[in-house]
């Protein structure tokens, strides 16, 4: 029989079925998992608890009790997590001790606990606890730099559920930098370690991620296939041409683990352009999937795309593409309000502020959970909770704003799409919010000693669709975002842009 949980902990497990999982004991105190993911804050479905009972404060001051909570987070490697404590007593000195500017610690003490237990609002109640303690720019989700899982992942729901209800099917992710593609992989990994039972890596060695963009060498992909499947076989590997030995190594391997190998592979271009059109070890991928001996989920953007419709590439038809662009309002709207509504923020007019940020952001993810932290770290400063149309920025005029906007176009086009973008606003004949053709991008690029075969115009404008900068309707295309178009127009000369490029060469 497990040992029990603290009052609070079963309060929550059988009345409102959350999820509470027993850990391990450290120095003395009892350990919990708790999932609070379905808040889409940063708490987690592993969210840590301590639970420090009254017998644990004897001759202890409040300093010394810290630095033994602050041991046990060391030693859990919990640094970097949102850290509950269940205190039995009284909290008021210990959380006057542990404030400070990056806090992630919240003492929820005996009041607290009696406060939750009889609220008409438990969860409420809990996380304003939370948030009482733990600043709002730390528990909101909103990441601009670096992959999100669990509850800080958002709305691609309808993508994770194709790729872990087929499995005998490959899919290729496409898109542009920082849309979620990583994150999109990530949190399949995540939800295939969940449906195995695990939760420590080492446990399901059948599933593979792998950083195509950290692959410095031709064979580093199959060494480190081999190292993360069996690593016993690398002096093996070493003494073989990879050709003859990787086939039959990832056959073994199969039967061994009983089950389909998953590999998934970010940043697929960098592999492609480090094989350099030598296709051998694409050839054994594929032939793997063939035999249902792999399954794969690459994600990449430009080469990806290219080497998919290329009849001479073992890519074509390898998978089902995936292709992520920006989100509909309704997904905006969930990132948007969700998030900060669980933080007690109130919303005044909330429909003109989801519209306006959508407008602004044009919907791309990326970009309104950068706005979205502008917005909290107003709401911090000032200490307010609500937000209104006169709390949104202006992103003519946030220069912080307008820099990530300008540096994301920058980041995910090449001369060509530059040039074509750049041309149509410079084309006097041309109204951009009415819509133009091919035809008419062409007529202008070339208008400017700048030309481009019709598959590499075709190629450019797939791109800058693919970039959420182009929306087709029918034979037209129009700019996604007005205020894309009117920050570009306000900090670059168009005019000299295209000359440079033209110097360049497209």
């Amino acid at each position: 029989m497990g040992k029990a949980y603290p009052p609070l902990l079963e309060f929550l497990a059988e009345k409102l079925d959350y999820c509470v999982l027993s850990a391990q004991s450290a120095l003395g105190y009892e350990l919990f998992y708790l999932d609070l993911s379905s808040l889409r804050l940063r708490l987690s479905e592993l969210t840590p608890v301590i639970h420090v009972k009254s017998s644990d404060l004897a001759d202890s001051s409040p300093r010394q009790v810290l630095q033994s909570l602050q041991d046990v987070i060391r030693e859990r490697g919990w640094q970097r997590r949102i850290v509950l404590v269940l205190l039995d007593a009284e909290g008021k000195p210990l959380k006057q001790y542990a404030r400070s500017p990056l806090q992630t610690l919240a003492i929820i003490d005996a009041d607290d606990q009696g406060r939750i237990l009889q609220s008409r609002r438990p969860t409420g109640e809990l996380v304003d606890l939370i948030s009482a303690q733990v600043p709002i720019s730390i528990l909101a989700p909103y990441n601009t730099s670096s992959p999100v899982t669990g509850s800080c992942f958002f709305d691609r729901e309808y993508e994770v559920a194709r790729i872990l209800g087929n499995p005998d099917v490959s899919y290729a992710v496409l898109g542009i930098r920082r849309i979620g593609k990583t994150s999109l992989l990530r949190e399949v990994e995540r939800l295939l370690r969940e449906k195995s039972g695990s939760i420590k890596e080492l446990e399901t060695p059948q599933i593979l991620f792998l950083d195509c963009s950290d692959l410095l060498e031709r064979d580093a992909l199959v060494e480190q296939v081999v190292r993360k499947l069996n690593p016993r076989e690398l002096r093996r590997l070493q003494m073989q041409n990879y050709a003859f030995y990787f086939p039959d190594f990832l056959e073994r391997m199969k039967r061994r683990y009983r089950t389909k190998l998953i590999l998934l592979l970010d940043e697929i271009d960098d592999l492609i352009v480090l094989h350099g059109g030598d296709w051998d070890l694409f050839r054994t991928l594929r032939a793997a999937a063939n035999k249902g001996i792999c399954q794969y989920v690459v994600a990449g953007f430009r080469e990806a795309q290219r080497q998919l419709h290329n009849l001479g590439s073992p890519f074509y038809n390898f998978a089902d593409e995936i292709r992520l662009s920006e989100f509909t309002k309704q997904h905006a709207r969930e990132l948007i309000v969700t998030p900060l509504q669980n933080l007690g923020v109130h919303f005044k007019d909330e429909g003109e502020i989801v519209s306006r940020i959508y407008e602004e952001t044009a919907g791309h993810p990326n970009l309104i959970q950068f706005y979205c932290t502008i917005l909290v770290r107003q709401l911090e400063i000032t200490g307010q909770r609500e937000l209104s149309p006169d709390s949104l920025i202006s992103v003519y005029g946030d220069d912080v704003f307008r820099n990530h906007l300008l540096r994301s176009f920058i980041d995910n086009t090449e001369n060509r799409e530059k040039a074509v973008v750049y041309g149509v606003l410079q084309a006097e004949s041309l109204q951009p919010q009415c819509g133009f053709s091919q035809e008419e991008m062409d007529a202008t690029l070339r208008g400017h000693g700048l030309t481009m075969t019709h598959q590499e115009l075709n190629d450019a404008v797939d791109v800058l669709m693919l970039a959420g900068i182009l929306r087709q309707q029918g034979r037209l295309y129009t700019y996604t975002s007005p205020v894309f178009v009117k920050v570009l127009q306000q900090t670059y000369n168009l005019g000299y842009l295209l000359d440079r490029i033209k110097e360049e060469g497209i």
